[in-house]
């Protein structure tokens, strides 16, 4: 996993593969007041649109996906925290929905990190970094805007 500001992707250079600082170029660049919710098509990726809200931790749901690298960005609003776990820690699939590739993971929640996310942030999770998006914290219910690239996982090899 890498996080960061987006408004200094040039600190990142070193650590990010090109087509991964390519799509955060975009992202950074992209009018977001100009465009509803929904999907967009931008350097040969599907970037979503959305505005949810945090939820309580229980209810949240370790994610992870095998094909896809994800690309989170706060748009606007205060996800307090993302929770973040390696895959070889909880490697117990719970659900899994392989059109969608998106599968649930059973947390060892004693090995969870958490980031802080807030506006201008980034997540570049990769196939082995499974996360916990959209959990409130201690400010309680937020609604967010946020967009998340699915980068295939062949375009950055």
């Amino acid at each position: 996993m890498i996080t960061g500001d987006i408004h200094h992707l040039e600190a990142y250079e070193k650590q990010l593969p090109p087509f991964i600082r390519k799509c955060l170029s975009v992202i950074r660049d992209f009018d977001f007041t100009a465009v509803p919710d929904g999907k967009y098509e931008l350097c040969g990726c599907t970037m979503s649109v959305e505005s949810p809200a945090t939820e309580p931790e229980e209810d949240r749901k370790l994610e992870g996906h095998k094909k896809f690298i994800d690309i989170q960005y706060e748009i606007k609003g205060e996800e307090e925290w993302i929770g973040v776990e390696s895959l070889f820690d909880s490697p117990k699939t719970l659900e899994s929905y392989k059109d969608r590739d998106l599968y649930f993971f059973e947390s060892m929640r004693e090995k969870e990190s958490k980031v802080y996310f807030t506006e201008g942030r980034f997540a570049v999770f990769f196939p082995e970094d499974l996360h916990r998006p959209l959990c409130e914290g201690r400010k309680g219910k937020e609604i967010l805007r946020k967009a998340v690239m699915k980068v295939p996982v062949e375009k950055v090899r």
